[in-house]
Parts: structure tokens; sequence; C-alpha cells
């Protein structure tokens, strides 16, 4: 699954993360070249994505979507995979401050 990963998020696709909101799914897109993936961790930048912050104080579970259509899949061109986990935010580990100086939108929001 990891090699998928890693190589999915070479190209560019929608990246997309559902949480349990009160009385519905929320979701939140980003794209692929905004993920890095280390130690079988995503790292997501998560400026501008206040409700999912919210959400994921009380509920961390979360389904991950991701996919490109630059890679061959099961019925031709196009692959994507679905991934249960568990999120969490940080702001005091090295991939956030990467994230910072690599997104300068990241701070403005």
């Amino acid at each position: 699954m990891n090699e998928k990963i890693e190589n999915i998020l070479k190209y560019e696709g929608v990246f997309s993360v559902v949480a349990k909101g009160d009385d519905f799914p929320h979701i939140v897109n980003t794209w692929n070249s905004f993920v890095s993936f280390k130690d079988n961790n995503l790292f997501i930048p998560v400026g501008g994505m206040e409700i999912m912050e919210e959400i994921l104080e009380n509920e961390n579970r979360v389904i991950v979507v991701i996919g490109t259509r630059e890679l061959e899949g099961l019925h031709g061109m196009g692959i994507g995979i679905k991934i249960i986990g568990k999120a969490e935010i940080f702001q005091d580990i090295e991939e956030y401050e990467a994230m910072k100086t690599k997104f300068e939108w990241q701070e403005q929001l």
C-alpha cells in the first residue's frame, strides 16, 4: 500500500479528507502536490480548514481518498485509493515547519 500511495502522490490529483461532522460528513480537498508521505504518515497543510480542525478535536477518525489520472488502474488510466485512519493536527514537529516554509499561504489563513 505504501508504494501505491507514494506513486499516486508523484502526480497531481485531488486529495480529499472526510470526517464526521455534527449532522453530515465534512469534506476538505487539497492537491496531491501539497501532501508529503513519510514513515507511514501523510502530512497535509491545513491552512483554511477551520471546520475540519474543530471536528478533529472531538473525533479524529477520517477517510482519505487520493487519486490520479496519470497511472494505470484496474480498468485503464486512473487510479485511486481510500484510506481509513486517524488524523491529528501538530504544530510542534519538523514537518509543520517544512510546510510553513514551502507554503507561505499556510500562515496567512
